[in-house]
């Protein structure tokens, strides 16, 4: 063993550091000139939406914000729940802020939120035909990987080493080259063609993909790899993670409403947008259908919507000018590409107050479960936010939330899924069933709108100004289904495209942009 680290640890592999993407027009000014005027639409109050409403408002933008919910956040909002006597803030559901969500990390600090995370420092597992794993990322690359292969009680050191020589995509991971690769290829299909031994594959990899809320059987290898590099090979801390200590409204959406506010953001709540309207000389999306407000127009517009959403806005808008086949034809050359854009099957997240707590001390306080179907994950709120944390040393009780990815059961009644999902819960906590514990109160969440990342569907994905280039000069997207140039998931892709979309207003307005820091776009080369 001593003689295999020595050797790797002179061996010429290094994780590449993230870089940064400098603004275009670096001698440009800071802010819009005095007197200068720019009205700015955002369609979406999610992160993407958000995001770019800081980037402009801070620049001196007019900005507005449209968002069809009540509440602003989209994946990651917060809501009120009543329930025993007292108001919950309840979240869309449990997520965790990766090392590698640098822009995100930028903006936590300038709303001044950093006290709200903590850090969450292994991923523990639990299989049906495998020990229970605790994975952590510690110590330089390549012990880091050594030291997680060395401390599983699962894997062979020979085995896992023979799987890690077999994988040059990883290892020598280029962004571009594995999209033209493996975008037509199964994550199943990839493993099959690399020989990658079963173990291995079960415990390293498939996890993994139970939680992208995408189907396994048909999610996209091309895009699997890509997010091993940003959250395991990228960096010797690529899987290190946070979690938030309150609920996110408090410790993200309150401070960020403060402060886009503080800039004169008006953010409108309840706002559905149904289409664009249009000019007729120039093609710019120039406001909504239904928007009253006398007058109103916008110098350019920003869709951060969800997929299915934006689909059915550029739907309206083309049969709206239909008769107008000069507009009506840019924004059909817009559909064409992303309607062949799908989402992800549907998806619960249900979050349930018991009477009493687990005893069992390995009870972790968030548990990844990627044979337990229905469940694919499991998290303690009452071990993790101050809110839940009270309730619980007060009551004796606890708070449970199960993350039900690719829901396959129906449109059932909310209080018909602790009768589907119990026999699961059964085999991960027998406990729960032998001490009989009492449900006191329950919170489901159902939604179909998280983008699908399956086989063949990269090709299809737009970038931020797609729009632009269908000859919609004003339009920027943004949004966590979108393609960047570098590697980016999940809600970091909603606030890199958002700062993306920001800078090509900055651009067109001869306003200096804003600089990205993203993860490397190349692997840390052979073991």
């Amino acid at each position: 063993m001593a003689s295999i680290l020595a050797l790797l640890c002179v061996v010429e592999a290094f994780p590449k550091p993230p870089r940064t993407i400098p603004p275009v027009n670096p001698d440009d000014p800071q802010r819009l000139p005095p007197g200068v005027t720019r009205n700015v639409l955002i369609v979406g109050g999610g992160l993407a939406g958000l995001s770019a409403a800081l980037e402009l408002a801070e620049k001196g933008y007019n900005v507005t914000i449209h968002e069809s919910e009540s509440y602003v956040g989209g994946r990651a909002h917060s809501v009120k729940f009543e329930a025993l006597g007292q108001i919950w803030q309840v979240e869309h559901g449990f997520h965790a802020w990766f090392h590698n969500y640098h822009n995100f990390q930028d903006i936590r600090k300038r709303l001044d939120i950093d006290k709200y995370f903590v850090p969450w420092e292994a991923v523990d597992y639990i299989f049906k035909d495998y020990k229970p794993e605790s994975i952590a990322s510690k110590g330089p690359y390549p012990l880091n990987l050594l030291g997680i292969i060395f401390d599983s009680p699962n894997l062979v050191l020979t085995d896992a080493l023979k799987a890690v020589l077999a994988l040059p995509d990883l290892v020598e991971f280029d962004y571009n080259k594995v999209y033209q690769k493996y975008d037509n290829m199964t994550l199943d299909e990839w493993a099959s063609l690399r020989r990658i031994p079963k173990d291995f594959f079960d415990i390293i990899i498939a996890p993994a993909a139970s939680v992208t809320l995408n189907d396994k059987a048909t999610i996209s290898a091309a895009e699997m790899l890509m997010m091993m590099q940003l959250y395991f090979l990228s960096d010797s801390k690529a899987d290190y993670r946070e979690t938030a200590t309150q609920n996110y409204l408090t410790a993200l959406f309150n401070p960020w409403i403060n402060k886009l506010q503080s800039f004169g953001v008006e953010i409108k709540l309840n706002s559905s947008v149904t289409a664009f309207v249009m000019d007729e000389e120039s093609a710019a999306f120039t406001g909504i259908t239904n928007d009253t407000t006398p007058g109103r127009y916008y110098d350019y517009v920003v869709m951060a919507t969800d997929l299915p959403a934006i689909k059915n806005i550029l739907t309206n808008t083309a049969e709206m000018y239909q008769n107008k086949p000069s507009l009506s034809g840019r924004v059909e050359k817009i559909l064409q590409k992303i309607t062949n854009l799908n989402v992800a099957p549907p998806y619960k997240v249900m979050r349930v107050w018991f009477d009493m707590q687990l005893e069992d001390s390995r009870a972790k306080t968030i548990l990844e479960t990627p044979n337990f179907v229905p469940i694919n994950l499991v998290a303690q709120y009452h071990k993790l936010e101050k809110q839940y944390i009270e309730w619980a040393n007060k009551t004796g009780g606890s708070v449970m939330e199960f993350h039900l990815y690719t829901w396959a059961h129906g449109d059932v009644p909310d209080a018909n899924v602790w009768g589907i999902i119990s026999p699961a819960v059964k085999q991960i906590y027998p406990e729960i069933f032998d001490r009989n514990f009492t449900i006191l109160a329950y919170h489901v969440n159902t939604y179909q709108n998280f983008p699908s990342f399956e086989m063949g569907s990269a090709s299809f994905r737009p970038n931020c100004t797609f729009a632009m280039q269908c000859g919609i000069p004003n339009a920027v997207f943004a949004g966590d289904w979108l393609h960047t140039s570098y590697p980016s998931a999940l809600m970091e892709r909603a606030v890199s495209t958002g700062r993306e979309a920001a800078n090509e207003i900055l651009l067109k307005d001869r306003v200096k942009q804003v600089p990205l820091v993203v993860t490397s776009s190349y692997g840390p080369g052979i073991l």
